[in-house]
């Protein structure tokens, strides 16, 4: 069942992600027709500065997910009413404080934009429609997290992606009759309250109890969440600078255009990352379960099967990343917005490392050692600001890019020692060398394809693009394929397939026949 559901909530999100990736050019393309590249700087800077500030929900999320595992495994739902009722009152009181700092925020926002040519009474407007937006979606985070902790992650899904559709859609339709950036942030408020609200409606109806239970934990349970609330703060604070002040360092160091130039990378990167996260956010529920019920032993071949299975993924991306991003930034936003080569490397380097680490942040995170990771999360975060700063002074980007991973690098390693000596109490040292190969190979794959790729120039853009789709897509498959048929990983993974189809046919024909019988 944890794999079925798994599949399912995989499956329904990478749906959502292939539809956001075509709409989301889209819209990125009319977005640079109608506010420039400034306006699109302008918005990737904002987000970021919102993401730091979504540190004041410190990880709680997490701590929901995890103190829900055992309670839905046992179907306690007198416990789980206690949990929903008192996170309920913890997210309003984030949305509070969020607005608050917000607001305090406003006076220092001149020394972050550089380089555009708006107002500042403008671009306080637009930071604070983004802080409404965020804001505004706490109140709500805390069913959300209900329906990921009982593996039901694709209702949530579900749900986005209608939402979704409608305000890029609508955002676009927006953007073209009124060319500002303005309006459209504020289209994107009332879709984004409206999503929430039919997502609230939807749990409310999935799970009756919630509504009828008056229960309140118990001041015990409130200090021990409380607890790893702290603990994990600090985690939560480290994935923060690590992923949000590039643009900020950027925008400081290099320049606000520059931004815009790099996000033009980052939509492509960050749609294929959330596509990946889906599979992470689909196998959080089941992994959750899983440390809950099973032996040591069974998560250690989980594990590696996971990392595995991630390797074949992220080096598939690589090489396709490698030969096709430049490519395809030329053909949608025109060559004047190609970044330097050695900044593309780096960027899928850093792709590489953020899927690879997916399973064993997962697991992590299920396991509750948050107050020995919070140690991790500092060395990291320590990192990334030092070697940003200092390689961004001395060579741009690239060099706040690598400050990134280091990062990923350092906490990838120290965790996995954390969760082997802490949780499962097992030898680690041949994941290491598993570990090394995987990143070998994607290198070597990487390397070939491009080199191949190379050789491709028929003078025609798109056909270019094309073949080495084709020739990139294929070198990696069947290079994969060659080494590892005949692993047992692979045997596993296969099987895993093999059963979940003949499982759905067996449904199908069941269904079909109860229909008849009905008839």
């Amino acid at each position: 069942m944890r794999t079925q559901a798994t599949i399912r909530n995989a499956l329904w999100g990478i749906l959502q992600q292939a539809v956001l990736c075509v709409l989301g050019l889209l819209s990125r393309r009319v977005m640079l027709q109608t506010i420039g590249v400034s306006g699109v700087g302008l918005n990737g800077l904002l987000t970021n500065v919102l993401s730091l500030l979504s540190l004041t929900e410190m990880g709680v999320g997490s701590v929901i997910i995890y103190h829900m595992y055992t309670p839905l495994a046992n179907g306690d739902w007198e416990e789980i009413c206690r949990l929903m009722r008192f996170y309920r009152n913890v997210y309003r009181g984030i949305a509070l404080v969020m607005t608050g700092a917000g607001l305090l925020l406003v006076p220092f926002l001149p020394y972050l934009v550089n380089g555009v040519h708006y107002s500042q009474s403008y671009v306080t407007a637009v930071f604070l429609l983004f802080l409404a937006q965020t804001a505004s979606s706490y109140l709500f985070s805390y069913k959300r997290s209900l329906l990921s902790a009982d593996q039901k992650q694709y209702v949530i899904t579900i749900v986005d992606l209608v939402f979704r559709i409608v305000s890029v859609i609508g955002g676009i339709a927006v953007l073209l009759l009124t060319r500002e950036l303005l309006c459209y942030l504020f289209f994107l408020l009332i879709t984004g309250i409206l999503n929430n609200l039919a997502l609230s409606r939807r749990v409310d109806r999935l799970y009756p109890e919630l509504l009828r239970s008056r229960a309140q934990l118990p001041r015990e349970r409130r200090k021990k969440i409380f607890r790893n609330v702290r603990d994990l703060f600090i985690g939560k604070l480290s994935w923060t600078i690590t992923s949000s002040t590039d643009n900020l360092l950027i925008s400081a160091l290099v320049g606000t255009i520059q931004v815009g130039l790099y996000s033009n990378y980052t939509i492509v990167l960050n749609t294929l990352t959330n596509v990946v996260n889906q599979l992470s956010t689909a196998m959080s529920g089941s992994i959750g379960n899983l440390l809950a019920t099973g032996s040591k032993a069974h998560v250690d071949v989980v594990l590696r099967r996971l990392l595995f299975l991630m390797y074949g993924i992220a080096s598939f991306c690589c090489t396709c990343l490698l030969c096709l991003l430049d490519p395809f930034i030329t053909l949608v936003f025109g060559n004047e917005m190609v970044l330097d080569f050695p900044v593309v490397c780096v960027c899928v380097l850093n792709f590489f490392l953020a899927t690879m680490r997916i399973p064993v942040w997962n697991m992590l995170s299920a396991s509750g050692l948050f107050k020995r990771d919070k140690y991790i999360s500092i060395a990291g975060s320590t990192v990334n600001l030092v070697v940003s700063f200092v390689l961004g002074k001395e060579i741009g980007m690239l060099g706040i890019l690598i400050g990134t991973t280091c990062t990923y690098a350092i906490q990838f390693v120290l965790k996995i020692l954390l969760f082997y000596r802490c949780f499962l109490h097992r030898p680690y040292g041949k994941l290491f060398l598993q570990l090394g190969l995987y990143l070998a190979l994607t290198l070597a794959l990487t390397g070939c394809a491009y080199g191949l790729c190379s050789w491709i120039a028929t003078g025609v853009a798109i056909a270019d693009f094309v073949l080495k789709g084709f020739l990139a897509a294929g070198f990696s498959l069947g290079s994969n394929f060659l080494l590892f048929c005949r692993t047992d990983s692979f045997r596993a993974l296969r099987q895993v397939f093999y059963d979940s189809r003949n499982r759905y046919k067996s449904n199908k024909s069941r269904a079909t026949g109860e229909k008849g019988g009905m008839a």
